[in-house]
This record gives structure tokens, sequence and C-alpha cells, in this order.
């Protein structure tokens, strides 16, 4: 499963995300697109067409078993061999059309060794590989295909998302000039019809068999696939042979390998073996980067009352590989960048913590409970999703999983709306599966999920997901079989939740509003739904929402439900008029939500409130208040001292966190006091890294050398998120040592470059031109400074070199580093590469870049998705160069 982009796709380029990773992320998710932001309006546009209906593919035959035997070669990027396929017809027939993408077809026979005629034209159409049998046979009667033929190399790496794509068949990988430590890999990646670019099948999700293979590769290359490995055997020619099986019938896209140099860390819970694979030379980092699998494990055996339903589990971690991960049956491919030392890996548990967990749920909902067809794909996706927030809630509690998981949830799919991209959850209208699977409206998905809970309650949620999962455990499943697995164990009509949240396009825009009657001692809440339909939307809308959704009144909660019509008006007593009503406990809906609130108000809920979330959402809307010129002076002050009593209090550390980042934006403009300083200073002392990098960012802001002292002493934090603060808050002082202490910084052991980044970043800051040498050495490669490689990718550092020189105005000495390896990466036509090399291009911003560009259009003609990222770039440079 695909782990969705943290940004909208062209905010940043890919490398400079990778980086952020490390030291500029933020982790309160998409922090100014806030659930209940007025800002998302239902708009409409122009008439969109409606995709095309896919309607089900329809099946002549029943797949029941796949045994592949192929020998992998680096050198012509190929796997040869054979595919040996038994099937049998559903009605009687004398020939199967199979899948098949840009295969080369040598042969096929029957199992008797008699040839069969067939026709392919080398496409990768649906049923492209026309057969002709020996005879014709009955219904059911069983049939052994063995097809020769050897896959041709598909160079689809997507140079808009440079940290890695899924492509189309097999992927090799091996050291290049520009990238030198590269891991030597290969690894396939199926869904939604990947598989079919390197063996012939039927790429359809709800067609379950059985597969082995037979994988042939280098001797020092170890091979994790699906199910149980059999044998490994060592060949005279200096290969060896791994022979994987499995006995659990899977869907297509679900058999998967990696080829790589892996050690195994193991684990076990409850009987069930659980195999790390990671790289030889991150094997502490490995361990300490999963330990809470079998925790994890162990949770949704239990939440679902169905124990792991395969013998072991295996992660294997994958350079280059997308940013998350992709489940396959018994087996989970994921990115290497998950790895970490344990510093940095506690720092960013919030973040691969979910990857692991999402692509252990998908064991349950994905390969236990397979999606029948593409429309139902929300079933795996959105339950992985929904999953991991449930174990966040567990482990981390209850806060964590509302402002990290549901907010980026709910915050990305209001970006998406706004955006334009509007369909239901479940529909036939599609373009391409990979619409359905890759999208963000996985995501959504996951915010319905727990709309359902909060509308079942926990029992009835927990009984109904039980039920589904020992009903239809090993069965291709629907949408409609999970509605109808909650109304038979609950009782509850389900069909309205449907067909509201999942089969139509939309979501309630309410505007809220209260008043207090002192002699009835009652509070009324008047909430009018104002969304309007899109007449350019040609999906199915909702004109009015329905649904049960919780107010809080001064820290008690009230239940309510909303009627499908315009306006709904709720009586609550109340002995005194109420400082708080807070509508939608925990922001629960998919919505916007317009409710006019006083300062002093959104004050006290900003202080007060029990709901995370509703504090959260004051706090943004007194940030908007106080930019505003006509906001009195008193009141800013009085909003400033909200802030600081949130950041000072008990409050959850992210809701601190994001306190902090706001305040600092709200202060950007003028002098730290010492209120201010004296709050940064007790954050620095006792909090946790993140609030600690925060508040050294802020503290750094007032460029005071008096503070240069302690900016130095934080370089031995123990979080580098804290060092990379320090450095960037140690150049911004101009103290006479920040040069020579950014410089000792650079050799200070850290996980993957960080020292070496945060080095790069402080000079930047510094803006002396001595950090000029030290930006070029990076930028040439840290193959002649080896305490810089720590088994990481390179382009860490490069572009942080790269933005260094330019920032010191020396953009253009980068040009005669790059420009080579450039030229080489187009040599070698390795496409990673080769826009590695053009982002650092346009990053130094010399004129003399532009010139790469004909020859790249020119190389990529034929290739839509590689133009847009070549177009891109050059814009890019040539607005920098205005």
């Amino acid at each position: 499963m695909k782990t969705y982009s943290f940004l909208q796709k062209n905010d940043l380029p890919e490398h400079a995300r990778r980086l952020s990773r490390f030291f500029q992320w933020v982790p309160v998710a998409v922090v100014f697109l806030l659930p209940d932001s007025p800002l998302c309006a239902q708009s409409a546009d122009s008439l969109q067409q409606l995709p095309p209906e896919q309607v089900a593919r329809t099946s002549t035959f029943d797949v029941q078993h796949i045994a592949l035997d192929l020998r992998f070669g680096f050198e012509k990027k190929q796997a040869v061999g054979t595919a040996t396929i038994t099937l049998s017809p559903l009605a009687a027939t004398d020939n199967i059309a199979l899948d098949a993408g840009f295969l080369s077809i040598n042969d096929i026979r029957t199992a008797s060794g008699a040839m069969l005629k067939f026709d392919y034209d080398g496409s990768d159409k649906n049923d492209a590989l026309k057969i002709k049998l020996d005879r014709k046979y009955a219904a059911g009667e069983r049939i052994t295909l063995k097809i020769g033929y050897h896959t041709n190399y598909l160079n689809k790496s997507d140079p808009n998302n440079l940290w890695g794509s899924y492509g189309k068949g097999l992927r090799f990988f091996e050291p290049t000039s520009t990238e030198p430590r590269k891991r030597r890999q290969i690894w396939s990646m199926g869904e939604p019809q990947g598989n079919r670019y390197w063996f012939p099948g039927r790429d359809a999700p709800g067609d379950l068999r059985t597969t082995e293979l037979r994988a042939t590769v280098d001797k020092n290359l170890t091979v994790i696939s699906n199910g149980k490995l059999v044998s490994r055997q060592e060949n005279t020619d200096g290969s060896s042979t791994f022979y994987w099986k499995t006995d659990t019938p899977h869907a297509n896209h679900q058999t998967a390998f990696v080829a790589g140099e892996y050690v195994d860390f193991s684990q076990n819970q409850d009987g069930i073996e659980l195999h790390n694979f990671g790289y030889p030379d991150e094997q502490e980092a490995t361990r300490a980067s999963v330990v809470r699998l079998p925790d994890m494990l162990r949770f949704f055996s239990d939440i679902t009352g169905a124990k792991y339903p395969y013998p072991a589990y295996n992660q294997v971690f994958v350079q280059d590989f997308p940013w998350g991960g992709g489940h396959n049956t018994g087996s989970s491919t994921i990115s290497e960048n998950m790895i970490d030392d344990a510093g940095t890996h506690a720092d960013f548990f919030y973040l691969w913590d979910g990857v692991e967990a999402q692509d252990l749920a998908a064991q349950w909902f994905g390969n236990l409970l397979t999606p029948a067809d593409w429309p139902d794909v929300w079933l795996c996706k959105s339950f992985a999703f929904y999953f991991d927030c449930l174990y966040t809630e567990y482990k981390n509690g209850r806060d964590e999983m509302l402002l990290w998981n549901r907010n980026f949830q709910h915050s990305t799919g209001m970006a998406d709306w706004q955006a334009g991209i509007r369909r239901p959850i479940v529909t036939r209208h599609y373009d391409d599966p990979a619409t359905l699977c890759f999208d963000n409206y996985a995501l959504r998905g996951a915010l319905v999920l727990h709309m359902l809970r909060k509308q079942l309650g926990e029992e009835k949620w927990r009984k109904a997901i039980r039920f589904y999962v020992k009903n239809h455990a090993g069965k291709p499943v629907t949408t409609e079989d999970f509605r109808r697995a909650i109304e038979t164990s609950t009782g509850e009509p389900m069909d309205w939740f449907f067909d509201q949240w999942l089969y139509r396009v939309g979501h309630p825009v309410f505007e809220v509003s209260k008043n207090y009657d002192a002699g009835k001692k009652q509070l009324a809440l008047v909430v009018r739904q104002v969304q309007k339909t899109d007449p350019g939307n040609p999906y199915p809308q909702v004109a009015f929402f329905q649904g049960k959704t919780d107010v809080e009144i001064d820290g008690r909660i009230e239940s309510v439900r909303l009627e499908p019509k315009a306006e709904n008006v709720f009586l609550f007593a109340a002995a005194t008029e109420p400082k708080l009503v807070n509508f939608d406990v925990e922001s629960t809906w998919i919505k916007e939500l317009r409710f006019e609130k006083t300062p002093e108000e959104l004050r006290y809920q900003f202080q007060n409130s029990r709901d995370i979330v509703a504090r959260r959402s004051a706090m943004f809307e007194l940030a908007g208040l106080y930019k505003q010129e006509n906001t009195p002076a008193a009141e800013k002050t009085n909003i400033q001292s909200a802030f600081r009593a949130v950041i000072s209090g008990n409050a959850y550390w992210r809701l601190r966190y994001s306190a902090l980042l706001t305040l600092q934006g709200l202060l950007a403009s003028q002098p730290l006091d010492k209120a201010t300083v004296d709050l940064l200073m007790a954050v620095i002392q006792n909090e946790k890294s993140w609030n600690r990098a925060a508040a050294i960012t802020f503290l750094g802001m007032s460029k005071d050398p008096q503070n240069a002292d302690l900016f130095i002493r934080h370089f031995n934090d123990e979080s580098d998120r804290v060092v990379n603060a320090a450095a960037n808050a140690l150049g911004k002082t101009g103290d006479p040592r920040a040069f020579d202490a950014l410089v000792k910084l650079k050799d200070k052991p850290s996980w993957k470059n960080q020292s070496l980044i945060s080095a790069l970043n402080g000079l930047r800051e510094l803006g002396d031109p001595r950090g000029v040498e030290l930006a070029l050495d990076a930028l040439k490669d840290a193959a002649a400074a080896p305490r810089w490689t720590l088994a990481t990718p390179v382009w860490d550092f490069r572009l942080a070199a790269a933005e260094t020189l330019v920032a010191l105005g020396k953009g253009s000495d980068g040009y005669d580093i790059v420009y080579p390896r450039w030229m080489q990466s187009m040599e070698e036509n390795d496409v990673n590469d080769i826009f590695s090399n053009v982002l650092l291009l346009v990053t130094l911003g010399d004129a003399r870049g532009l010139a790469v560009f004909p020859a790249l259009k020119e190389k990529f003609k034929d290739d839509t998705n590689v133009m847009k990222a070549v177009v891109s770039y050059e814009e890019q440079l040539k607005s920098m160069l205005k």
C-alpha cells in the first residue's frame, strides 16, 4: 500500500521532502487547513465528464495455481524462465486469454509437452495473450499451461517522485555514478495491475490462487517472497535458487518478491514468526525500528477477533521504494526510510509506526478479506489507515490519534475537495484502477470508518468488525458484504449511512448559532446545512446529511441526531449561560463549520475544552484574529497570554508544539519580550524533542548572540531535530564562534547525514563565505568523506549543500560539479539519477542549467509523465533567473 504524500504534489521537490523528513517536518499534519475551516467552499466549476463505467471483468476460467521459475539478470535487467499456470474453465472452451505486459513469449506447452499456438501483440492490454488449446476442455477440467518467456525492462521511474515510485514490472537497482552507494536489489510491486509485466496471469482482485516462486539470483543476494521458504540451493555457476511456496489462495496483485543483500532480524508473537529483512550495515537500526511490531500483531488479532492468518510475516525494507509500503500476502515491502537509529525513530514514531501498522493491518483487510473488485478497494486501503488510527489511539493515546492521524486525513481530504478532486469512495466510474488504489480517497474512507464507529458506539462497532471478519475470512468481499455484516450483527439499518458517505459525493457545510434563554435556563443550538450541490459534478450527490454527533457544553457531552433537512434545532438545559459550546466533538464529521464566537469564548475553548481538536481549532481562530489590523492591542495581549498558558500547561505535547509554531508566526515581526523568552527557556529545558526544537527555532528569531552558548550546547542534544534547530539558530546569531562550531558539527556521528545537513543549514543562515568549501565538498560526493556515508542515500546532504551555496551567492560554483554528473546519468539512462541531477541544477539557479532541457525533451518526448516533470523543472529555473 502506498502511503500518500504529506504535501501537495507540486508544493516541494521530492528530495526536499526527504530532507524535510529529518529536520523540517511539522508533526501536526497540514497546519493551516483545518477540518472546521470555512475556506473549502463547495463551488461548481465547469461541467465535468463522468469517467467511463468499469464493469467487473467477466471470467471464463478460474486460475488455481501459478508456479514461476525465473532467473534474474542485472545485465539486461530481465527475468527469463517459465510460468506454469493451472486453471479450470468455467464453461467448455478451446481457448484461453491471459494478461501479459510487454513480455516476450517464446513458447506455450501443455503439461504433456504439446506445443500450443498463441497470438500476442506484445501489449499490456487485458487478455492480450490469446492461447489456442489443443482441444476443447469441459467446465471444471484442469488445464496446465507452461509458458516460456522473458521480461523486458521498463525504465518507468517517476521523475515527479524521485524518492521512489512503483513503476511497472520489475525494478532493478544497483550503484551508479550519481548514486555510488545505491543498493543492488530487485523488487516487484503488483498493485493494481503491475504483475502482468513480469509474469502472465489474470489481474482481477477477486480471482484467488496459490503460488510458488523459484528465483535464481547472484549468490550474494537473498530472495524474499510470499509464503514459506522451502529451500535455498547453491548452484555451480555462482548463483543461488530460492524456492518459496504459499498454499494460501490470494489475488494476483499480492504476489511479490524482493532480492537484495539482507539480514533477517526475527521476532515471535503467539507462535507467529516475524521476519524483518534489513541491510547488513543497518542491523541495529532495524531492531530499533521494528520494536512495536509484535505488539501491533497482538493488537490487530484482538480487535478483529481473528489470529494473524499466515504462519509467518515478512517485512522487507527497500531503498528507493515509494514513501511508505506495499502489502502482499504474508509479506510487506516497506521503504528503507523507515529504518532509523533508536533516537531518530523515537522522534518519528508517529510516522513510521503508522506505515508499519497499515501494512500489517492489510494482512487482515486486503489479504484475509480481499476486495472483490477495484471499486471495493477501500475495504483494504481505508481499513488499513483506520486500524493504524486504532493502534495509535491504543499505544499513544486518543489525542495523538486525533491530532496526527485524523487531522492529516481530514485536512488532506479537504485540500483535495478544494482542488476539485471529487468522487464517491465507492464507484464504478473511474479511469484506471490505480486511481482508486492510490489517490487520497482511502483517507476519506478512514474518516468514514471513524464516523461509523461513533455512529454505532464502541460495543456495536467491535461486534460488527469481528462478525465481518469471521464470516468473510478467506473470501472476496464487497462493500455490500460489509454493510450487511453490520446490519446483521447490530440490528442497525445502514443503507442511509453507506449511501450518504460511500456512494455519493459531498459533505455538509454547517452554520451553527446559539442562543441562551436565561428565563427558561435553556440553550438553543441552531444547526443549518448550507451546502449546495455541485452542478459541475456528474456523480450522485447528497442534498442534506443525517447522523449522530456530540455537543460539548461547559465540559459535559450531549449526543444529538441531525435529521436530513436544512435546519435542526436542539434545546439543552443550562443553569447559567455556557462559556463553551462545541459542536461536533472531536470533529468527527467530514464537514465545514462556521460558528461565530467572541474572542473570550475562543480563549476559553483554547484553554479549557475537553476536546483537543476544539482547542486546536480555537487556537487557529485566535491566530487569525490576532493578525487582523482592527484587533485592539489589549485583545492581542490576551491572545498572547492564552498561548503562553497553553504552551506552559499540561495539554498534550502536540497541541503545545502547534501553539509554539503558531505563536512564533504571530510574533515573527517583533522583538521577543521577557515573558516569551522565559517561556522558551522553560520549554527548552523541560520538553520533549519536537517542542525543544520548536522553542530553539523560535528563540533563534531574535538573532541574539547572547544565546549562542545555549545553541552550541544543544549540538550535543540526543535528538537531531534539536541539533538542527540549534545549528540554524546559531547561524542566525552571527556569533564569531559559529563558523568553527558548525564545521566541527559535521563530524558528529549521526544517522543518515543529519549532522552534516545541520552544519550546512547553519552555515546557510550564517552567511560566512568560508562555508562554500564545505558545501562544495558535500556536493561533490560522500565518497571523499566516508564519515558522512553511514549507509545512506546521498541526496539529503547534496540538496542541502546546493541550497547553502545559493544562500552564500555561489550557486554557480556547483554547476561544474553537477552538470558532468547529469551527462553521465543520461548515458547510464537512469531516470532517478537524471532528474536528481536536474533538481540540483535547478536549485543552484545557474542559467547554464537551461541547456539540459532540450536534451531531456528529446529523450523523453514520448513519455507524457516525464515530460510534465521536464517542463516543471524548466519553468522553475526560468522563474529563478528572472
